[in-house]
């Protein structure tokens, strides 16, 4: 039988990660505003390069964003899993997922063989 995972320490974990990441994005987004902003006053004697630099920071802001926006809800998901308390339990298979996975990855749903399995597909 498995032991029963002291959750109090990933909760903090989590709500730090939470914390980090929106103001992570809110410097993004107000980063990303003020680059387009400053382009288009700059539109009309852009260089093709800056313009393709333009387009490439645009890119990687909207990835990061993307990224950050997928770990919020998987760390949202971690701490509805806390309040019910199933978390620390693989979605997959039901097992307890490893500790030191968890210190890792504190939003991780799978423990490490299903994760595995599901990366080889």
């Amino acid at each position: 039988m498995a032991h029963k995972l002291d959750v109090t320490k990933f909760k903090k974990l989590l709500l730090a990660e939470r914390s980090r990441l929106h103001r992570e994005r809110e410097i993004t987004q107000r980063d990303e505003a003020d680059r387009l902003a400053a382009s288009e006053l700059a539109d009309y004697d852009n260089h093709p390069a800056d313009a393709a630099s333009d387009t490439f920071e645009r890119t990687k802001d909207f990835a990061i964003d993307e990224n950050h926006r997928e770990i919020l809800e998987r760390i949202d998901e971690a701490l509805r899993k806390i309040e019910e308390g199933t978390y620390g339990i693989c979605d997959r298979c039901g097992e307890q997922i490893n500790v030191e996975r968890l210190k890792a990855i504190p939003y991780a749903t799978l423990c490490i063989d299903c994760q595995e399995s599901v990366e080889r597909r």
